[in-house]
């Protein structure tokens, strides 16, 4: 057998290792050559670096001569501030400060040793440093403005330039705006490195600055172009761009170290969260319009993107830009708004240099005012293209500056932009220091010499923390170690104040006060936070002062002037929603975390509702909030953290402690089990039924009863023991004859509404009529108003049938309080306290549940009083006499029932809707048509509607429907709404028929008498009478009309 050889032949062996050979030397070229070309490209990569380090050098003198030229120049050398000629305003020198801020960056990048960085950071400086010695020297209206938001208490953003001296100024002064961007730069810079803040006394200022802009939510300005109402130039309002860039400047600020990292918690600031929460809410409220009066307007461009991007929303934005995009661009720019021909603007962004004839007044002043077409402004494309180079649109970038560069000119050797551009004058080639800052600071960013987050170090700490749903942290706290034990016995574990020795509770007012004293300054006059209360966001940290930690509780449990902290079911409602707040504005990035503070009170009637609670909340899970109960000390290692106060004058930690306080230790209770109090309370429940059917009346027949007792009869009244809710009006009525101070067996009459207030536990009658005479005020009555205006609603007090107050925006509590208790208890004492129940509930359901206010543009306590009142006569329970949890249930249930089917219920439902106020969607739409179709007057008595309204308005602006709306006022509550039936048939037939043409005076109330309608016929038969009614009396002038059917 041939043996086979397992080798290859010698040639083939051969040629294998030659190739091998080959193959080894080829791989060893080849990583020869590999090293030879990667030499090369690091030998190009380092001459290309080089080149481009020499290419932004260039660049980078060429901006620092641009600059000076164009900018530093005209800096006034002993105080350093920007002048339009003899004048010098906030806005357009902190944009100029920008620039030089942003332009010392790129020599930073570079390294450059020439000393330009240092030269312009300082140049920066300077100017920023004499802004606020502007604010320096206005330091007593601050104070004042900052408590009451008194337009004659603004700063002023007007300056002599050479001295820092506020100049009177012929525009509107009330510009929140300019204060915002101040402080956002500020702290941008500051947060960048720069020093910028000297002295203690400095940094409060900055403080006060923090708390002079913190409500702009509620403060009427006259936006960036310096005009009020569209329609009324002198009437400030609410402007989004102002809340915007004050958003932007407040989350800046939040938690920044004036003097840096690692020094004094003095030097902090200290921004409300809650504040930041509810001028976010207006803002949405508002938006995508600039305000009531002005649809579509370019300062939101600045809203949504550069500087401020405070437009979380993403189709929100998108609104926006389509809105701006669609109206307001021209060929030559944007225009500001509808309507742009320059005049009556104060142009305050505007910085003329010296050498420039023309400012704001001449351009008021000019012919432009005539002019047939808007101004195009473009400046604004700038805006744009920052506000695309921060969101990496390259190709958005390179449009609008394919837009921008044609419209450039030449000065010195430098590009310029117009002022504006007008079809019929043509361009206005005046050069502005801040258009030129504003070009200088797009082409840097452009051209990649700067990052965005070289000049926006918040964007980066907003994006960090917003994330999901956080895990909200409960520790519970009871009142004594007798009730601890009881609520053990149902699995509920909680701690008492003694046990947490380590840890400080206290009822937020504590810590209103001590605010009180964070900013203050005696040697400048000036005061910390206004005493104001603290909402949700700012009672779920841990704060710690002097080192200790203290811990608040809700405030709906610390309501120590207001009675329905006694309702236990309302307490466990104001928990669920004081939970969905928490899940939806959180913003930080570690626990939200509070207490709840269990009393025997809470549990002495009815504990069902909270023992449910709190179970569910063991569970680990509310819905889908997650949650974490625990001992509180375990809880504050991953709770939110505030440590930027110091510790008020004398102050005693122990005095502040929960146990402390009269609000929630009313008096001590007895114990007993649940069975126990259960019997009870199912006993004294039969009881009271009984009670009820003989003196279960109304408010108003105890009132008459009383007037008509002698004084004799009503001291003997009076002072019956148990006191009742009869007893409490009888002392009303005699203090109403003899005064608050005469003296019942030994005490004042105040002295013993006192004593009936803080003991009496269920006549909640007594309660409401005690909270009005002693003026109570609940202390979140001012952001349930906030909540109502940020609907896009206003709201209305008074007793229905009586004049009305109305509030169209947001309100300081003090003249809130003078209202309820002025006002409203000069027209019924109950009112004052009843109003302000309804409206906390209000506000909760606005939030939770704002279908139910579909087609109610004013919100009438008054009138809702009314219907719910005759509701309860039917059921023979006085509505004041419900509890505040059932009174709740009372409002959602009717505002529900009124949107439910109306057929067989028109009487009813005519009824409600007209003391409600609801109008159908289309409403304003259909009124629009007629007023437009011809020339014409609708009147009843001194109200009007004519088609003059529509010529300075839209259909879908908000003051249009305003003016519906009072015409509608005009009518008696139950003819109003037969006004909408018939403005309903009205444009149905227009609408059908064009030809007919209706009289041009037209008296509605005379034609609805005319008509004969009754509010039980339905819809049909209501229409069928209107169209008799316009053949038979000759309203409309076409013969034929009984052919029209409307639908």
């Amino acid at each position: 057998m041939p043996s086979i050889s397992t080798t290859s032949p010698p040639d083939v062996a051969s040629r294998d290792s030659d190739e091998w050979n080959c193959k080894s030397r080829d791989n060893e070229k080849s990583r020869d050559n590999e090293k030879s070309r990667d030499n090369e490209k690091s030998r190009d990569s380092k001459e290309l670096d080089s080149k481009s380090r020499d290419n932004k050098q260039e660049q980078a003198d060429y901006y620092y001569s641009w600059v000076h030229s164009h900018i530093i120049k005209y800096q006034t050398p002993a105080l350093g501030l920007f002048p339009r000629r003899r004048s010098s305003y906030v806005t357009d020198n902190v944009y100029c400060a920008v620039v030089i801020w942003a332009l010392s960056k790129v020599f930073a990048r570079l390294n450059d040793g020439s000393g330009r960085q240092i030269e312009l950071e300082l140049t920066a400086v300077k100017t920023m440093r004499a802004i606020l010695c502007c604010f320096s020297k206005q330091l007593h209206k601050l104070e004042k403005f900052k408590k009451q938001q008194d337009p004659e208490f603004c700063l002023h953003v007007k300056f002599d330039p050479e001295t820092g001296e506020e100049i009177p100024q012929q525009f509107h002064n009330i510009q929140i705006r300019s204060v915002s961007l101040y402080l956002f730069y500020l702290c941008q810079m500051i947060r960048s490195g720069l020093v910028l803040i000297y002295t203690l006394e400095e940094c409060h200022i900055i403080q006060n600055l923090v708390y002079y802009i913190e409500r702009a939510y509620r403060i009427k300005d006259f936006g960036m172009w310096g005009q009020g109402r569209k329609d009324r130039p002198d009437e400030p309002e609410l402007s989004a761009s102002s809340i915007g860039i004050t958003i932007a400047a407040l989350r800046a600020c939040d938690g920044l170290n004036l003097f840096g990292s690692g020094c004094s918690h003095e030097t902090t600031l200290f921004v409300d969260p809650d504040a930041v929460f509810r001028n976010v809410s207006i803002l949405h409220s508002l938006l995508p319009r600039e305000s009531k009066s002005k649809d579509v307007d370019a300062a939101l461009i600045m809203t949504k993107g550069f500087p401020a991007f405070v437009v979380e929303d993403p189709s929100l934005c998108s609104l926006i830009e389509e809105n701006v995009e669609g109206e307001l661009r021209g060929c030559h720019g944007y225009k500001r708004f509808i309507g742009d021909r320059g005049g009556r603007s104060d142009l305050s962004f505007l910085s003329q240099d010296p050498e420039s004839q023309i400012d704001s007044q001449t351009l008021s002043e000019s012919n432009l005012s005539n002019a047939q077409e808007d101004l195009e402004w473009p400046f604004i494309i700038l805006f744009q293209t920052m506000t695309c180079v921060f969101q990496g649109r390259t190709e958005d970038v390179e449009r609008y500056r394919s837009v921008l560069d044609p419209l450039l000119f030449n000065t010195d050797g430098y590009p310029t932009i117009p002022l504006y551009h007008s079809s019929r004058t043509g361009t206005n080639n005046t050069r502005t220091t801040a258009f030129q800052a504003f070009l200088i600071l797009s082409e840097l960013l452009e051209k990649q010499l700067i990052h965005p987050h070289d000049i926006d170090y918040r964007r980066e700490k907003v994006q960090s923390t917003s994330g999901g749903s956080p895990i909200i942290q409960i520790a519970l706290l009871s009142e004594s170690t007798a009730f601890q034990a009881l609520l053990s016995t149902y699995g509920i574990t909680s701690q008492t104040p003694n046990q947490i020795e380590s840890v400080y509770v206290w009822p937020s007012k504590k810590l209103v006060d001590l605010l009180y004293y964070h900013g203050s300054d005696e040697k400048l006059g000036l005061t910390g936070r206004p005493k104001r209360p603290l909402g949700s966001l700012c009672t779920s940290r841990v704060w710690k002062i002097d080192g200790k930690s203290v811990v608040c509780i809700p405030l709906y449990q610390d309501k120590q002037d207001f009675y329905i902290s006694k309702d236990e079911t309302f307490i466990a409602k104001a928990i669920k929603s004081h939970l969905k707040f928490l899940r939806t504005h959180w913003r930080e990035s570690s626990r939200p975390t509070f207490c709840l503070f269990l009393t025997s009170v809470l549990f002495k009637k009815n504990g069902k509702p909270l023992f449910k609670l709190l179970n569910t909340l063991k569970s680990g899970k509310f819905k889908d909030i997650p949650i974490k109960m625990g001992r509180l000390q375990e809880l504050i290692t991953a709770a939110s953290k505030k440590e930027v106060l110091n510790a008020a004058p004398n102050m005693d930690f122990h005095e502040h402690r929960i146990l402390a306080s009269p609000v929630l230790c009313r008096r001590t209770l007895s114990i007993k089990s649940l069975t126990d109090s259960k019997t009870e309370l199912s006993s004294s429940r039969s009881t009271n039924e009984n009670e009820r059917k003989e003196v279960d009346k109304e408010y108003g027949e105890i009132v008459a009863e009383c007037e008509a007792l002698s004084e004799e009869d009503l001291l003997s009244f009076a002072t019956t023991d148990p006191a009742t809710c009869c007893n409490v009006i009888a002392l009303i009525e005699l203090s109403r004859r003899r005064g608050k101070d005469y003296r019942v067996d030994g005490d004042t009459i105040t002295e013993l509404m006192e004593h009936h207030y803080k003991t009496q536990d269920g006549d909640w009658l007594a309660l409401r009529c005690c909270a009005s005479f002693l003026r109570k005020t609940v202390d979140s009555l001012a952001p349930s108003v906030s909540a109502v205006i940020a609907s896009g609603r206003s709201l209305s007090f008074g007793v229905h049938g009586q004049p009305e107050i109305l509030v169209e925006g947001p309100m300081h509590p003090r003249l809130l309080r003078g209202i309820l208790h002025d006002q409203v208890g000069e027209q019924s004492l109950l009112h004052s306290s009843l109003q302000q129940e309804c409206l906390i509930y209000i506000a909760e359901l606005l939030i939770d549940h704002p279908e139910l206010f579909k087609g109610i543009l004013i919100i009438r306590l008054g009138s809702l009083i009314e219907v719910l009142q005759s509701a309860q006569r039917l059921e023979q329970r006085p509505l004041e006499k419900l509890p505040p949890h059932l009174l709740s249930k009372k409002i959602r249930n009717l505002l529900s029932a009124d949107q439910k089917s109306k057929e067989g219920q028109w009487k009813e439902h005519r009824l409600i809707t007209g003391i409600l106020g609801r109008v159908p969607d289309d409403f304003p739409s259909r009124v629009w048509l007629i007023l437009q179709h011809q020339n014409i007057r609708f009147f009843c008595g001194e109200g009007s509607l004519v088609s003059s309204d529509i010529l300075s308005t839209k259909v879908s602006e908000p003051y249009f429907a305003m003016k519906i709306e009072r015409f509608l006022n005009c009518f008696p509550t139950d003819t109003r709404h037969f006004v909408i039936e018939l403005f309903h048939v009205l444009s149905a037939t227009l609408q059908r028929n064009p030809e007919v043409n209706l009289v041009e005076e037209f008296p509605v109330l005379e034609f609805i008498e005319k008509s004969e309608v009754r509010l039980e016929q339905s819809f049909e038969e209501v229409s069928k009478k209107f169209i008799g009614c316009l053949i038979k009396y000759e309203f409309v002038r076409l013969a034929n009309i009984e052919n029209c059917i409307v639908s």
